[in-house]
C-alpha cells in the first residue's frame, strides 16, 4: 500500500519532475518507509512506499529489465503467486519477490489485457518508452483511488486529491459537484469537489499518448443474474463460503503482522472466524468502544465475545461518547470531502491497530453484495410489486410501503435508478440554499444527478445492489476507510470485494439474501457455519457516532468555530448567515433546521481549510 503521483507531457515535451516531487511530499504519509522518483522524456513518476511485501527489493518506481517499462503501483495483487509462477514458466526472469514486477512483466507481455487478470486492489501507472504512452488502470472494484487531471498538453494523477491538487494551475471548486456532495455526503465519481480533477472509474484503464487521452473499461459487474432457477440455498452457502475462504486466504499475502477490524456484527466476525482459522499464530482483532454513550451504540461487549470464542488476541480502542468535540483533528483525513461521521472513528482504530499490525483485513463491500441494509427491502418489495398486473400494483405498493420507512419506502414501485438516487439524496432546494450567491447559480445550471449513468435500473433486488456498488460503496464507503486507514499508515484490505466472490453474489436470486424481510440471509446461514448463532443473526447496528448530537449541542463546538471562520467566509462557498441562523435553530431545540446539511457544510469547510 502505497501513494503514487506523476505527470505525462502529450506533446512530448519533459515533464515538470519537481512538481511531481512536491506531489509526492504530499503522499509521505500513505508511504513512510520509502520515497522514490523517477523521469524520462515526457513522464515523471513519484512514489511513497508503505512496505507489505518484498521489504528490501520492492522499490519503485520500478523499471523492466530492457528499461522499456516503468511502473508505479499502489495497492496489492493476491494471485501474484499463481501469476509469478505462470510468468516464469514463460521465461520471465524476477529480480524481486514484489507483486509490482508481476505487473511489469504481464503488461510487456499482454499489454493492457493484463489489467483485466489481476485480482486484487490497485492504482497503476505504466510508462512505455518505446511507444511513448502512459497507461493508468484501477481495480475493477474501485478500492484504490486514482485521481487525475488534463491540462493543455499535461496528463496530471495521483492517488489523492491533494496531491494532484499540486500539480493544478488553481484549485477552482466544481459547483456541481459541490452541490452533490452537499445532498449526498459524497462526491458521485468520476467527478470530484474540484473543477479540473476527475476520478479514473473502477475496472478502467486511461491511455495517454501524442494522439490524446482515451477510456476503455477492463473490467465491469454482471448486468444481471444468469437465467434458469439457480442455485439452491445449500449450494449457494457451499460456494460463497468456498470464495470468501480462498478471498481471505489469498489477502493473507504478506510479508508484514496482518489483522483484522472486528466490530462484532456478522460481516467482520465471519471473516475474523475465517482468518483465525488460516492465519498462522494468533490473530489480532482491533475494536471500538464509545465511554458514557448511550447502549445502541456501543457494540465493543459484542466485539469482546467474538474474539473470545475465536481465540484472538483483542485489543479495544475506548473513546469518549463526546469524540465529535475533536472534529478538527478529521481535516488530515479529509483528502476528498465525505461527511460520513465514522471516518473518525475509523481514523482512530487505524492509528491504533497500526501500533501492533501494518494490514487489516475489513467487512466492507457484505452489506451491498447480500443486501444488508433496510433500503434492500424496499427494493426487492418493488420487484415483487412490479410483476403484478398493473391493476393490482397500487394497493400492494401501499401495503408494501407500511413494511418501512423512509423515502425509499415511500418510492415502491421504484421505477428508475434516479427515483433511486433521489430517495437517497437530503434535499434540492435546501442544499442550493446555502450556497454563496454565485456558487448557487452556477450549480442550478448543473444537474446534481447527471453523473447518474449507470445501466441499472434498481426496480430490482440485485440492480439496487449493482447501483450501490457502483455508487455509494465506491465513491464513498471504500474512499472513507482508505483515507483513514492510510492517514495511519495502515494498509486495509477488504476480503468480500474479491471479484469472483462479486460475480457470484450479484448472480444470486434475490430470495436468496433476503428472507421473511430478513436481510444477508444467505451470508448469515454461511456465518453459522463458523459463529455462535446469536453472533451470525445479530441485528445490524453499523458504526456510527453521535454526529446530530454534536450538531444540536447547546454549548459551543468546533462547529461554532467553524462558521465564525474569516477563510470560510473569504472562499465564497457559503452563505454563512444561513448556517448561523440554521444552526441557532438547532441551538434552540428547533426542528425545522436540516442537521445533516450543517454537519455535511461543516464537513466541506474542514476539508477547504486542508486543500
Amino acid at each position: 500500500m502505497c501513494g503514487l503521483t506523476g505527470q505525462f507531457r502529450l506533446d512530448g515535451r519533459p515533464a515538470d519532475a519537481e512538481a511531481v516531487r512536491a506531489a509526492a511530499e504530499r503522499l509521505a504519509h500513505r508511504g513512510p518507509d520509502d520515497a522514490g522518483f523517477w523521469s524520462g522524456g515526457p513522464a515523471a513518476l513519484g512514489f511513497r512506499r508503505l512496505s507489505i511485501l518484498d521489504l528490501e527489493n520492492g522499490a519503485q518506481p520500478m523499471s523492466s529489465e530492457d528499461g522499456r517499462f516503468t511502473l508505479v503501483f499502489n495497492g496489492e495483487i493476491y494471485n501474484h503467486p499463481a501469476l509469478k509462477a505462470e510468468l516464469e514458466g514463460q521465461g520471465a526472469r524476477y529480480r524481486t519477490r514484489s507483486d509490482a514486477e508481476t505487473i511489469l512483466h504481464l503488461v510487456a507481455r499482454e499489454g493492457e489485457a493484463a489489467f483485466g487478470r489481476l485480482e486484487g486492489m490497485f492504482a497503476v501507472a505504466v510508462f512505455d518508452a518505446r511507444k511513448g504512452e502512459l497507461l493508468l488502470a484501477r481495480d475493477g472494484m474501485g478500492v484504490k483511488p486514482l485521481y487525475y487531471a488534463v491540462d493543455a498538453s499535461t496528463l496530471s494523477f495521483a492517488s489523492e486529491l491533494r496531491a494532484l491538487s499540486r500539480m493544478l494551475p488553481s484549485l477552482d471548486l466544481d459547483p456541481a459537484g459541490i452541490g452533490d456532495y452537499l445532498a449526498y455526503g459524497f462526491v458521485h465519481g468520476p467527478r470530484t469537489a474540484l473543477a479540473r480533477a476527475l476520478k479514473l472509474p473502477p475496472g478502467h484503464v486511461l491511455k495517454a499518448n501524442a494522439r490524446g487521452v482515451s477510456l476503455e473499461r477492463f473490467w465491469d459487474l454482471p448486468a444481471r443474474p444468469a437465467d434458469g432457477p439457480g442455485p439452491t440455498m445449500a449450494e449457494a452457502e457451499s460456494e460463497v463460503e468456498r470464495l470468501l475462504i480462498a478471498s481471505v486466504r489469498g489477502q493473507l499475502l504478506s510479508d508484514v503482522p496482518v489483522g483484522a477490524f472486528l466490530s462484532g456484527g456478522v460481516d467482520s466476525s465471519l471473516i475474523a472466524a475465517l482468518m483465525a482459522k488460516a492465519a498462522p499464530g494468533k490473530v489480532q482483532t482491533f475494536s471500538i468502544g464509545f465511554s458514557g454513550a448511550r447502549a445502541g451504540l456501543d457494540e465493543s461487549a459484542h466485539a469482546r465475545a467474538v474474539a473470545r470464542y475465536l481465540g484472538t488476541e483483542h485489543h479495544e480502542l475506548v473513546l469518549p461518547a463526546t469524540v465529535l468535540d475533536k472534529v478538527e483533528d478529521l481535516a488530515p483525513c479529509l483528502d476528498e470531502p465525505i461527511a460520513d461521521s465514522a471516518i473518525l472513528p475509523t481514523f482512530l482504530l487505524s492509528r491504533f491497530a497500526r501500533e501492533r499490525v501494518k494490514v487489516a483485513l475489513s467487512g466492507e463491500g457484505a452489506d451491498e453484495l447480500f443486501a444488508g441494509y433496510g433500503r434492500y427491502k424496499a427494493a426487492l418489495l418493488s420487484e415483487r410489486v412490479l410483476r403484478l398486473p398493473s391493476w393490482a400494483r397500487p394497493v400492494v405498493a401501499a401495503l408494501a410501503r407500511r413494511a418501512g420507512s423512509g423515502r425509499v419506502f415511500d418510492a415502491i414501485p421504484a421505477a428508475r435508478a434516479r427515483d433511486w438516487a433521489e430517495a437517497a439524496a437530503h434535499g434540492g432546494g435546501e442544499v442550493r440554499a446555502v450556497l454563496a450567491p454565485e456558487l448557487r447559480e452556477r450549480s442550478e445550471r448543473a444537474d446534481a444527478l447527471d453523473w447518474l449513468k449507470s445501466p441499472e435500473e434498481p426496480q430490482t433486488l440485485n440492480g439496487a445492489l449493482a447501483f450501490d456498488l457502483r455508487t455509494v460503496l465506491c465513491d464513498c464507503l471504500l474512499m472513507k476507510v482508505d483515507k483513514a486507514s492510510m492517514r495511519a499508515g495502515l494498509e486495509a484490505r477488504v476480503p468480500y470485494l474479491d471479484r469472483r466472490l462479486v460475480s457470484y453474489a450479484l448472480g444470486l436470486p434475490a430470495s436468496l439474501k433476503i428472507r421473511r424481510l430478513k436481510g444477508k440471509y444467505l451470508l448469515r446461514r454461511v456465518a453459522q457455519r463458523h459463529l455462535p448463532r446469536a453472533i451470525a443473526w445479530r441485528r445490524k447496528h453499523g458504526f456510527v457516532v453521535p454526529w446530530e448530537e454534536w450538531v444540536r449541542s447547546p454549548g459551543e463546538t468546533a462547529l461554532d468555530r467553524m462558521l465564525a471562520d474569516g477563510d470560510l467566509a473569504r472562499r465564497g462557498v457559503f452563505d454563512l448567515e444561513r448556517l448561523r441562523a440554521m444552526r441557532r435553530t438547532l441551538r434552540a431545540g428547533g426542528s425545522g433546521a436540516d442537521a445533516g446539511l450543517l454537519f455535511r457544510a461543516a464537513v466541506l469547510g474542514l476539508w477547504l481549510r486542508s486543500l
